[in-house]
């Protein structure tokens, strides 16, 4: 089974040194973490990549940009760059007065402040929470006036055998089905998470941490942690799922 470099980029030194404790990672034992999870060897973290090519749905998504749309809103799959490390955003939500982006818990733990473009010009605002290993989850605050939050999803409910898709401008879409809820996968020195969705989607590269997780109905449903295998030969793909952030936080989607 073939595996993807996918944590957040930084310099080659110091990919060279994560992929070696990552591939040492591969070698943990299957462990079972809790009754009904699913445990799983080998994974990766999501993270940034240079774009990768993906062949669309036939039912494209509401609200699917494209890779030339204007940085001042932020939707859902959209990259974000903080420093060296380039993730995805999540879904927009809201506590009643600010605005936060839900993305991965390994990218907000090594980004402090985050931006819509690489150059780091146009800025969103600063990592207010983390929550990983254990979860794989954290918020943004939106502190810039002249961003604009796509908001208008609804919160969906996964099961397994439901039909769901990835979508970001960069890879397009790609689509699958949920084969497993309440899984536990171990990143080896980056730790073990709980909870997670399995999909048998791929994770293309390109499509960072945090990359949004839709069912039908532009249901929103997760965000990428990380993955396996390849989209040329297919893949298994794991999510944190939203309706736990929503209710740690007090959250409702924007």
């Amino acid at each position: 089974m073939s595996t993807s470099r996918t944590t957040p980029r930084r310099s080659p030194s110091r990919r060279k040194g994560r992929l070696v404790a990552v591939l040492a990672g591969l070698l943990a034992a299957l462990t079972v973490w809790a009754p009904g999870a699913v445990a799983e060897p080998g994974p990766v973290l999501a993270g940034g990549g240079a774009a990768g090519t993906a062949a669309a749905d036939a039912a494209t998504p509401r609200g699917d940009r494209g890779p030339d749309a204007s940085s001042q809103t932020i939707a859902p799959g959209d990259p974000i760059f903080s420093g060296g490390a380039r993730c995805t955003a999540g879904f927009n939500v809201t506590d009643g007065t600010d605005v936060f982006i839900v993305t991965a818990g390994h990218c907000t733990s090594v980004g402090s402040t985050w931006y819509a473009d690489p150059q780091l010009t146009v800025p969103i605002g600063p990592t207010v929470s983390s929550s990983f290993p254990g979860n794989d989850y954290g918020l943004i605050r939106y502190d810039n006036p002249d961003l604009t939050p796509e908001g208008g999803y609804s919160l969906g409910t996964p099961y397994v055998g439901q039909q769901v898709y990835i979508k970001t401008p960069q890879t397009g879409i790609h689509s699958g089905t949920i084969t497993a809820l309440n899984a536990t996968i171990d990143y080896g020195p980056d730790g073990v998470i709980h909870g997670l969705i399995r999909t048998n989607i791929c994770l293309p590269v390109g499509a960072g941490g945090g990359t949004p997780l839709f069912g039908p109905n532009d249901q929103a449903l997760g965000i990428a942690s990380g993955g396996s295998g390849s989209c040329s030969s297919g893949g298994t793909s794991f999510f944190q799922p939203l309706n736990e952030v929503l209710s740690a936080f007090g959250l409702t989607l924007y």
